[in-house]
């Protein structure tokens, strides 16, 4: 069974954009399904995608050891399992949840383009 970091962004244009609601629905959900065991949530830096936001980053935990001068808590490092969700609401945190970290499914209909220009 896969292991998860969730990552909600805390930047100042996220929080505006409601980032404090969609991770207080991660959390529930999380709680809900069962899943917080797997899944470790926090608060992330700002990404710089902050016309996007709110924005969520999920990685597949590996094992590997966290250093922490490592960018990956403010920035996208393009490793395997590593998925971008941008646009963020607390119905689509929920939905990530429940197919994402519960059964594995990363929903693609809302993975964010950090290229996209608005």
């Amino acid at each position: 069974m896969k292991r998860y970091r969730l990552s909600v962004c805390k930047g100042m244009d996220c929080k505006g954009n409601g980032s404090d609601a969609v991770f207080a629905a991660a959390k529930e959900e999380l709680a809900r399904h069962g899943a917080a065991p797997r899944c470790e949530a926090y608060r992330g830096g700002c990404y710089g995608f902050c016309h996007m936001g709110p924005n969520v980053v999920i990685r597949e935990d590996t094992g590997r050891k966290r250093d922490p001068l490592s960018g990956e808590d403010y920035q996208l490092m393009g490793w395997p399992g590593e998925v971008y969700y941008s646009r963020m609401t607390p119905e689509k945190m929920r939905r990530v949840v429940a197919e994402h970290i519960a059964q594995d499914q990363p929903v693609r209909e809302f993975f964010g383009d950090p290229d996209e220009q608005e």
